[in-house]
């Protein structure tokens, strides 16, 4: 199943796809994969930080080292 972002970008690239698209639907699709990546993005902090409340200190060292934790 795709995930909100992923509809939005296949919506934005159809429409740019589409000679004809009118430019307010090319905007809404803009405003709403903007919108999925916030959302997406806070999700993202949420599940970083209840990650780090059962990491030992060393366990996150090495996720930050990673590229995973920040």
């Amino acid at each position: 199943e795709l995930t909100e972002g992923e509809k939005a970008c296949e919506g934005l690239l159809a429409l740019l796809e589409d000679n004809n698209s009118k430019q307010e639907d090319i905007e809404q699709k803009v405003v709403a994969l903007r919108r999925a990546k916030e959302n997406a993005a806070k999700e993202l902090a949420k599940a970083r930080q209840e990650l780090r409340e059962v990491l030992t200190l060393r366990q996150q060292a090495r996720l930050v080292l990673m590229g995973l934790l920040d």
